[in-house]
């Protein structure tokens, strides 16, 4: 007993494994540890849970000091326009802060991305490779884990997933947090220590144009058509007269309303000359805007246009018709004109005396 003892490291007769402590680890050091409020905002995504085969992803946008998510969505695409979307969003309602924290994911480098956040006076700053933890959204994605996927692995469509991650976010916010149940003041959940402070303001115009490089809003005309230059592009009937986002990026033309992608195309952009050069390959998307009208007649995709293209015709400047002035007749012509005319009234009398006649 005592060799097997000393071969798989037992503890003796007279011990317990319980008596053995294992040594005290040293807490990882932060290096991106916020001081206030919106000094640092922390942005990364994770896999949620597959949907018909496609996995859907949870992206947060967490204000490092109260720790509460700025804001949130669930998408089926980890692409450039979804971060810029919850970008925009964050910006507009929260303001500014000093720095964003991420990984050296490609949408986290790409160069829209990083041009705005320069142009916002917003250092970007990266974590160390393979050192996931150094991201304190990180912890949070811990959270949600263990309150949430349970729920999202019950799901059964994307519009659920969706409905369900934003009442996880609105959880998160208003339950008391760890890190501030030491706090004297008595604000313990996320939004209470948040409160009404927000980051340094930009004006809602400026915000629009540096957004407005790959995104904008357009009208859904009641056919569910939106027009951009010469192109009128199928959205969703359902959506008729409402505002929707339009992304244009990387050869990808996506149409979006409240977050939710309705619609996709591939497309030719030329961002020298800011014009569409072509639509092609549209994908709409089954969602909870789908008018609940049902159609007459029922067309297939060969039969059914998604994308019409308007002749271009140049306009061509209007020629309008002036009136001009003739020029006064001389005085000998005058003079020549009235002695002929007496003459005419001379012979008149004389060949023909019982015809009256006036001049």
């Amino acid at each position: 007993m005592a060799s097997k003892r000393r071969m798989h490291g037992a503890p003796g007769p007279w011990s317990s494994a319980r008596d053995e402590h294992e040594p005290a680890t040293e807490p990882r050091h932060l290096p991106y540890r916020p001081h206030y409020r919106h000094h640092l905002w922390f942005v990364d995504m994770r896999y949620l849970v597959k949907i018909a085969g496609h996995w859907v992803y949870s992206l947060c946008l967490l204000e490092g000091y109260s720790r509460t998510i700025l804001a949130g969505m669930a998408s089926e695409h980890q692409e450039l326009p979804a971060l810029l979307q919850l970008l925009f969003a964050a910006l507009s309602t929260s303001g500014c802060p000093e720095g964003i924290v991420s990984d050296h994911g490609a949408v986290f480098q790409a160069h829209d991305y990083v041009a705005i956040l320069q142009a916002l006076e917003i250092e970007p700053k990266y974590i160390e490779l393979r050192k996931p933890w150094q991201n304190l959204i990180e912890a949070q994605f811990k959270v949600q884990l263990r309150l949430a996927d349970f729920k999202f692995e019950q799901a059964g469509t994307v519009e659920e997933v969706q409905r369900l991650h934003a009442a996880f976010i609105e959880t998160f916010n208003t339950t008391r947090h760890g890190a501030h149940q030491d706090r004297a003041d008595s604000r313990w959940t996320p939004v209470e220590v948040l409160g009404w402070v927000r980051g340094r303001v930009v004006d809602a115009e400026r915000l629009r144009n540096l957004f407005g490089r790959v995104q904008f809003l357009r009208t859904v005309n009641p056919y569910g058509f939106v027009s951009i230059q010469r192109f009128y592009i199928y959205a969703e009937q359902g959506l008729s007269r409402q505002r929707v986002a339009v992304w244009i990026y990387e050869g990808q033309l996506r149409i979006e309303y409240r977050e939710t992608l309705v619609a996709r195309y591939r497309c030719a952009y030329n961002p020298r000359q800011k014009r569409l050069r072509e639509v092609s390959h549209p994908r709409l998307y089954h969602t909870v805007f789908a008018s609940p009208q049902l159609e007459l007649i029922e067309l297939d995709d060969t039969q059914w246009i998604k994308v019409q293209q308007r002749s271009f015709a140049r306009r061509t400047q209007r020629i309008t018709a002036r009136g001009e002035q003739l020029a006064f007749m001389g005085l000998g012509t005058s003079a020549l004109i009235f002695f002929y005319l007496q003459v005419l009234e001379e012979v008149g009398r004389t060949c023909f005396p019982h015809v009256s006649c006036v001049m």
